[in-house]
C-alpha cells in the first residue's frame, strides 16, 4: 500500500523539529554547565594543602588589615604565569580590598629565571625607601612591564629599566641603587623564600587562603568564589 506524501512530509518535519529541540537543549545545558564550572575550583589528584607562615608586620600587605580572611601570593617577578595572573589579582584587590587582607611574598626561581632575584630586590628596595605604597607601585610596574626587562642581562637591568621605574614613582635613584643590594633587602627575600620552602612550594604563583594553600584558580570567578566562601564562613562564626 502506497504511503501518503503529505503524511511523510509531516513526519519528516516533526522529526526535524524534535532534533532541533534536542540539539538546542544540549547547547543550552552545555552553556549553563560551562558558566557554572567557571566558578568551581577543583582539587587536582595528589594536592596537599600546606601551611604558610603567619603574616607579620614585615609583610607587604594591602586591603583590610582587620579582616579575618587573608590571601597570600608567593610569586616571582620574572615568572610568565605570575605575569598572567597579575591582572586577576589586581582586580581581586580592587573588588575585595575592603574585606580581605592581601599579601605578596617573594619566591624567585633563581635556577630558571636569571632576573628573578634582582627584580625581587627592586620591589623590596622600593618599599624600603618609599614604604608600602612604593612597594606596590614597583610590584605592579614590574609585572606590567615584564616583557620589556625580562630578557635583559641581570648586570644591566637595574640601570636600563629599574632605575627609571624607581624615578617614575618618585624615589631617589641613588638611594634606590644603594638599597637594592642592602642586607635588609636580601634578608627580607631570604625570609620569604624560607617560609615558602617550609610550605613546600614548588611553583609560582602559589596562593594561600587563611594560610592554607589552595589549588591555583584559573579564572576570576573561581578566585571570587573562594573568597566569597571564606568571607561567608568568617561572618557565620
Amino acid at each position: 500500500m502506497a504511503s501518503d506524501p503529505g503524511t511523510n512530509k509531516i513526519t519528516l518535519w516533526f522529526i526535524a523539529g524534535f532534533l532541533v529541540l534536542v540539539v538546542g537543549g544540549v547547547i543550552i545545558a552545555g552553556a549553563y554547565n560551562s558558566s557554572n564550572s567557571s566558578a568551581t575550583l577543583t582539587t587536582p589528584p595528589g594536592f596537599v594543602a600546606t601551611t604558610a607562615p603567619a603574616l607579620t608586620s614585615a609583610d607587604w600587605t594591602v586591603g583590610d588589615a582587620t579582616s579575618s580572611v587573608t590571601f597570600i601570593e608567593y610569586g616571582d617577578y620574572e615568572c610568565p604565569a605570575c605575569g598572567e595572573y597579575e591582572p586577576i589579582v589586581e582586580q581581586l584587590i580592587s573588588n575585595y580590598g575592603n574585606r580581605v587582607l592581601f599579601a605578596f611574598r617573594n619566591f624567585p626561581l633563581y635556577t630558571i629565571h636569571p632576573n628573578a632575584g634582582i627584580s625581587a630586590q627592586a620591589a623590596e628596595a622600593a618599599g624600603m625607601e618609599g614604604g608600602v605604597a612604593a612597594f606596590w607601585q614597583m610590584h605592579n610596574m614590574l609585572y606590567a612591564k615584564q616583557n620589556d626587562w625580562v630578557t635583559t642581562d641581570p648586570s644591566q637591568v637595574v640601570a636600563k629599566y629599574f632605575n627609571g621605574y624607581a624615578q617614575s614613582i618618585g624615589l631617589n635613584v641613588a638611594t634606590f641603587d644603594t638599597d637594592i643590594n642592602s642586607t635588609q633587602v636580601m634578608n627580607k627575600i631570604s625570609t620569604d623564600v624560607t617560609g615558602g620552602n617550609s610550605a613546600s612550594i614548588d611553583h609560582t604563583p602559589t596562593f594561600f587562603l587563611n594560610l592554607k594553600q589552595i589549588p591555583n584558580p584559573t579564572t576570576y570567578a573561581q578566585f571570587a568564589a573562594v573568597l566569597d566562601a571564606a568571607l561567608a564562613s568568617s561572618t557565620a562564626k
